[in-house]
């Protein structure tokens, strides 16, 4: 009988061992995949910028062929159009872009 309740005594005590190990388990993988998503998010958001970045220098590449073309007599309105509108589009993206206008 002695060593009967030894083992059921030794079981019980080992089950929150389990569980504490279990519920560390848990937090890591909680840990393990919230940084995963961070990575996500900051890659996304990198590739974004890139994109509006890149929208950016084309409407300004646009913008100085056209000018360049008329030798400084024409102000090609569509294009400082496209231009404003990518440098808002990629001010949008991080707060601290927008202008000291606003």
């Amino acid at each position: 009988m002695n060593t009967l309740a030894i083992a059921v005594f030794a079981q019980l005590v080992s089950v929150p061992d389990r569980a504490v190990v279990a519920e560390e388990y848990r937090s890591k993988i909680v840990v393990d995949v919230s940084a995963m998503h961070s990575a996500t998010v900051a890659e996304a958001r990198r590739a974004m910028f890139e994109r509006k970045y890149q929208a950016l220098v084309k409407a300004m590449n646009a913008f100085a062929e056209k000018y360049n073309d008329s030798k400084g007599n024409t102000w090609p309105v569509k294009e400082v159009e496209a231009v404003r509108k990518a440098f808002r589009d990629l001010e949008k993206l991080e707060p601290g872009f927008e202008s000291a206008r606003r």
